[in-house]
């Protein structure tokens, strides 16, 4: 049988302008009501921030305040790059209009994250066509991890929209390539690296991705030209914060001075020995040298805790391989982190009887998980496999990242509206053989 995969199929009865926009605001009101609703029981209106959503929420009250970008302390507030800047900006715009309300916060990114289902509804339309698409969109939309994460102010509402509409704008330049698209495209990828670091080596990813088939309709000098001018976007988009970061901070810090200490929760004697934490992000600030990095300035935290990470890896580089297996396993883990993201919820919240028995993401990723391998498999056998590889390209540089830095759910999060591509594409393909088949066996009796 013939690989399903192929040119997105043009619809035989196209729906209308007004159908079309009812269909997609649909789309996003259940998205919304979902995570809007986890966002209300959850946390609750009177909710207060706590760890990292408490960074983002008083650096986006200082801003709105005129305190420019910084924290708080017991001598005042002081000028940091802990955080990347664009959630903290965009939760200050709301904050100038509604004042400090921290629910409101939520709200917004709840917003934010149901136009995740809109975007890979966009993907998935120019890479496998609009039925596997809106498929996709509709699993993203009720995805239990991705309603969860929006019940808190962090940063993955926001940097996995931007990387879908990255993405959906990487297949765009590819198939017409154009240098005001490749600058556009650069610029798009800087404002996620923006949300979120991680974000930084993408565009290279994409670049090598796209190498060969805009050689297809370039020639070489301006194959060269448009990939530059990617490169160029990203810098343009990073460039002004970093400035920013060396006249601030009096050091190099292209977004965020957290990158060393994200490294080290990852490679120290907790996250590495304990049976409890073996390739998560883990650490005990109450020990040295770990606790007098809280207490330097944040360059210089930063460059430490990388060294320490260095230094540990090195004097264990035996344990290395074991250890980034575990980080993939934890990555990859079909259940929610116990002790961690998985238990995020007020102490009179309805939801904590019913998640201490039900564990909705194991649930969704038993179903899940096999429909994307098929998707993922059949993808890469597909007469079109090199433009929709794609996500798996992008899946493939995560789950690199898990290694490197250490597994969960949370870094896997950006990912999830992917997979559930793939496993739209998968689900389809099973579809069409099952219906293949009925066919043939009804042609089989008709001829008996």
């Amino acid at each position: 049988m013939p690989p399903y995969i192929e040119p997105a199929p043009i619809p035989t009865a196209p729906l209308t302008g007004r159908a079309r926009r009812g269909r997609w605001l649909a789309l996003f009101a259940v998205a919304f009501l979902l995570r809007a609703g986890y966002a209300t029981v959850a946390a609750g209106p009177a909710a207060v921030p706590s760890s990292d959503p408490a960074h983002y929420d008083t650096i986006a009250w200082n801003l709105a305040r005129g305190e420019g970008y910084s924290l708080e302390s017991a001598g005042g507030s002081y000028p940091t790059s802990y955080r990347p800047p664009l959630v903290p900006w965009i939760t200050s715009l709301l904050y100038r209009v509604v004042g400090h309300r921290y629910f409101a916060a939520l709200l917004l990114h709840a917003a934010i994250g149901a136009l995740v289902p809109l975007a890979i509804a966009a993907l998935g339309g120019v890479t496998y066509g609009v039925g596997i698409g809106w498929t996709a969109a509709w699993l993203t939309a009720v995805n239990p991890l991705l309603i969860f994460l929006s019940g808190y102010l962090l940063t993955e509402n926001t940097f996995t929209l931007l990387l879908l509409v990255a993405l959906r704008l990487s297949a765009d330049w590819v198939k017409t390539p154009r240098r005001g698209r490749a600058l556009g495209l650069g610029l798009i990828w800087g404002l996620d690296a923006l949300a979120r670091p991680v974000a930084l080596l993408l565009p290279a990813v994409v670049a090598l991705w796209a190498w060969v088939p805009l050689g297809l309709a370039l020639g070489d000098g301006e194959r060269r030209r448009n990939v530059a001018l990617l490169l160029l976007g990203v810098a343009l988009a990073v460039g002004p914060w970093t400035l920013r970061n060396a006249f601030v901070m009096h050091a190099f810090v292209p977004v965020s001075t957290n990158s060393g200490r994200v490294l080290l929760e990852g490679w120290n004697p907790r996250s590495w020995f304990d049976p409890a934490y073996r390739g998560g992000g883990a650490i005990d600030n109450t020990i040295e040298p770990y606790a007098s990095f809280l207490r330097l300035p944040e360059p210089e935290a930063d460059r430490r805790s990388r060294a320490e990470a260095v230094r540990f890896a090195r004097e264990h580089a035996g344990q290395l391989p074991a250890v980034a297996l575990a980080k993939l396993g934890r990555f990859w883990r079909m259940s929610a982190e116990g002790g961690g993201t998985g238990v995020w919820l007020r102490e009179d919240s309805p939801l904590r009887p019913l998640l201490g028995w039900l564990d909705p993401v194991r649930w969704w990723a038993i179903v899940l998980f096999p429909l994307a391998l098929w998707g993922a498999l059949r993808t890469l056998r597909g007469t079109r496999r090199w433009f929709q590889s794609l996500p798996l390209w992008v899946i493939a540089y995560f789950s690199i990242l898990a290694m490197v830095f250490w597994g969960g759910l949370r870094p896997r999060a950006p990912i999830e509206p992917l997979i559930a591509l793939l496993a739209a594409a998968g689900f389809e393909d099973i579809r069409r053989r099952v219906r293949s088949r009925a066919a043939g066996m009804r042609a089989v009796q008709s001829r008996l």
